[in-house]
């Protein structure tokens, strides 16, 4: 059971979720070959357990925004796809994806806003 502090509901709920840091291998080149595929599967399992806590702590109506320093489909794309079909009282306002080509690093945004049932 979450801190009292944390049994609430918020405006805005921001997941900066682990991943594989796969936008910043540019930088640091080395981080690469510390990710296998145990380790990603490991860390797309984090990813959806937070996603889904995160999405219990947005109120009706409320922002939820999920980022990630990665530039795998499996870990953004996908992973809000899968999201979203599992949750229908949310839905995609913007999307963003940064690149080495377009960026200094790799990044991926998602905002989504959970229904007012009011």
């Amino acid at each position: 059971s979450p801190p009292a502090s944390l049994a609430e509901h918020y405006d805005l709920v921001v997941a900066d979720v682990p991943c594989s840091g796969s936008g910043t291998w540019r930088r640091n080149p080395d981080a690469k070959w510390l990710l296998d595929p145990p380790r990603l599967a490991e860390l797309m399992q984090l990813q959806s357990g937070i996603l889904t806590e995160a999405a219990s702590r947005t109120r009706a109506g409320g922002i939820l925004a999920y980022m990630t320093c990665s530039l795998f489909d499996v870990e953004n794309e996908r992973r809000i796809a899968g999201f979203l079909a599992g949750n229908a009282d949310f839905s995609e306002l913007k999307r963003r994806s940064f690149t080495p080509e377009n960026a200094s690093d790799g990044f991926f945004l998602s905002v989504m806003q959970k229904s007012d049932l009011r």
